[in-house]
């Protein structure tokens, strides 16, 4: 490979091998979500000093729309009296159907290959904490407000970094104490326990929650959600590096078992608790749930543009522009709905995004570090 066609990587003397090699490393670091990373590198076209403005800001575009679709079609789906969980289960189908024809038929990889036993157990925590992160994240809508979910959904930036600080038996940075911080008071803020804002829940809490234990059951699942991705994120990223197991593969086990778990779930429903295949009827067969669920077809959509984002998006830039979920969330939820938040959510989430900025700016640059650091 010529050394001018390089735009990868900045130690130009070593060979075409090592190179691709330090491409796929440092692609890798930038992963946030359960994707395949790869690379192109044009070695006919001269070398470019930056991109245009036009390429950077496509990049923040594919974000903000897939956050905006992302946020909208849940929104629209709860405002519609439809179960989110039950509204995903055809996204869910297709999502897997597509995966499986592409890892298969496509791509041809094995789906059934022999693995050690450190994988094995790494692939099971990763297909767990993705499966009941995902899970619960949408469990806890019936609970919460849109905005006060995604902001407790949010702080996985914050655990991702506490928990790889612990691994790798760092000591916490200036910046990331400040983070913790501002996370600890947006989430009080949003939480508003009443031993300590008892006067304004009095008169507000009627506006956020008409049951503050039911809130209470609500911000405990989502906090679950948090930090059962931020492991997902970890056990993904060990994947990939470690193993170089194959992303698409990791993303079609994840599909198929949550799929699995969202038929079982309504299986239960409808057998234990409610026991009548008439209800069954009329929480499916309706122009509710044909709406919500067309409309949640469109987290496939988001999940192709993440993918695009990543790979053309430093980790930092693509975390600050991710958590935009925040403010589409508080805008859907007092412009549409009934159900408005009040100041001390608001404070709080922005105190989130705070430490979610704060936690991106300085955290990856630290992450890159790492592996030169057990070698």
């Amino acid at each position: 490979m010529d050394e001018k066609s390089s735009t990868v990587n900045l130690n130009t003397n070593k060979n075409s091998f090592e190179i691709e090699v330090k491409d796929d490393n440092n692609k890798e670091q930038t992963i946030d979500t359960l994707i395949e990373p790869t690379i192109a590198v044009n070695i006919d076209e001269p070398v470019k000093s930056s991109p245009t403005i036009a390429i950077r800001l496509v990049g923040i575009f594919y974000i903000l729309l897939a956050a905006f679709i992302f946020t909208t079609s849940i929104f629209i789906a709860k405002e519609l009296k439809v179960d989110v969980l039950d509204a995903l289960i055809p996204c869910y189908i297709l999502h897997s159907t597509i995966l499986l024809i592409y890892t298969k038929l496509i791509k041809h990889y094995l789906l059934y290959q022999k693995s050690k036993k450190q994988e094995i157990f790494v692939l099971f925590i990763n297909v767990f904490f993705s499966t009941t992160g995902i899970f619960t994240f949408y469990f806890a809508y019936r609970y919460l407000p849109l905005p006060d979910l995604i902001t407790i959904r949010y702080t996985q930036v914050i655990w991702t970094a506490i928990i790889i600080t612990i691994l790798y038996r760092e000591k916490p940075s200036i910046p990331m104490i400040v983070a913790i911080l501002l996370t600890t008071i947006g989430v009080i803020f949003v939480a508003q326990p009443n031993f300590l804002f008892n006067k304004i829940s009095n008169k507000d809490k009627t506006s956020i929650s008409n049951d503050y234990y039911q809130r209470l059951k609500g911000l405990l699942i989502a906090l679950y959600s948090s930090i059962a991705l931020s492991i997902m994120i970890i056990s993904n990223k060990h994947l990939l590096t470690k193993y170089k197991t194959k992303n698409s593969l990791i993303m079609l086990q994840y599909a198929i078992v949550t799929l699995c778990v969202l038929i079982g779930k309504v299986f239960y429903k409808y057998n234990f608790f409610i026991d009548d295949i008439q209800a069954f009827k009329n929480d499916f067969f309706n122009w509710k749930y044909l709406c919500a669920s067309l409309i949640c077809l469109l987290h496939i959509l988001a999940i192709v543009l993440t993918q695009k984002a990543v790979k053309r998006e430093h980790p930092s830039i693509f975390t600050i522009v991710q958590s935009s979920n925040i403010l589409f969330s508080i805008l859907l939820q007092n412009i549409f709905s009934s159900m408005k938040s009040n100041l001390l959510s608001i404070v709080g989430s922005m105190l989130v995004l705070t430490s979610i900025f704060e936690d991106a700016l300085n955290f990856p640059f630290k992450q890159e570090k790492l592996p030169n650091k057990k070698k």
